[in-house]
């Protein structure tokens, strides 16, 4: 399933991701897990572009891992960035994107009721040419569910998004888990008891002061959500939904795309220095 995770800050953005990935195929006429690896790449930078991509949710379509067709993406914008006249918008970007794996989604799974398709999710984040992008922009998309790209939030607020394994954090930061109000109203809890019970909840809900957060402690507070989640997911009943290394990079509107935590296509010792 993975988790993925923004930070937005006035000083820019960081992206963030685990490295866990579930192979599905389809086993007598059902899409069920087969494998799962712990080193897929899931934090991409589109070109050489102030613009990266997080992806969630199935870590494959076909034969093809996610990661293969967001290089094959990036490197038909890298041919469109470099044609005269061109400018770089995040939410064009996104739109592209989406109809080009809507594509592929649809040509895979096209056949399957909606409700049976597999999920896969992207976040499109990073800094629009114009002079009033002076904050990120943050769009995404679930596929089948979403038509068209969505904000993540609106553009001229900040804040931290988590995508994915949403749970264990929400838990840690909101004080309860996201599902408990529904679980309540299917347990026979009255509208008056709802009420009193988000009245309450409210109160357990920790307060972080993004404005004026440097990014150096954005990337803290983005390891900090995968971090958690995968210490959950490690120790929660069943198959750990998430796990491997911490991928992490910023986007500044001075630096651009830099990796904090750049992907090795390596096992550690086995790479040797050329001389």
């Amino acid at each position: 399933m993975s988790v993925v995770a923004t930070v937005k800050v006035y000083d820019g953005i960081v992206l963030g991701a685990e490295s866990m990935t579930q192979i599905t195929g389809v086993i007598s006429g059902q899409q069920q897990l087969v494998k799962a690896y712990e080193n897929a790449q899931k934090l991409f930078r589109v070109a050489d572009l102030p613009i990266g991509i997080l992806t969630y949710g199935i870590g494959n379509i076909g034969r093809r891992s996610i990661e293969s067709f967001v290089h094959e993406f990036s490197r038909s914008e890298k041919d469109r960035s470099q044609q005269p006249g061109q400018r770089v918008s995040v939410e064009e970007t996104a739109g592209r994107f989406f109809s080009f794996m809507h594509g592929h989604h649809t040509q895979a799974f096209g056949t399957m009721a909606a409700a049976e398709q597999p999920r896969l999710g992207f976040i499109v984040a990073g800094y629009s040419d114009g002079d009033q992008e002076y904050l990120a922009s943050e769009w995404e998309f679930i596929l089948p569910h979403h038509q068209a790209p969505i904000a993540v939030r609106p553009q001229t607020e900040i804040g931290a998004s988590w995508r994915g394994v949403t749970g264990p954090f929400a838990r840690l930061m909101f004080g309860v888990d996201p599902v408990f109000e529904s679980q309540m109203a299917q347990a026979g809890a009255t509208p008056q008891e709802l009420v009193r019970f988000k009245q309450v909840a409210a109160g357990l809900a920790t307060n972080v002061i993004f404005d004026g957060m440097p990014l150096r402690d954005a990337v803290g507070y983005c390891r900090f959500v995968i971090h958690t989640t995968i210490g959950w997911c490690t120790y929660a009943l069943g198959s750990a939904a998430c796990g491997g290394p911490i991928r992490l990079a910023t986007i500044t509107p001075g630096s651009g795309f830099e990796w904090v935590t750049p992907p090795k296509n390596y096992v550690e010792g086995e790479k040797h220095e050329q001389h």
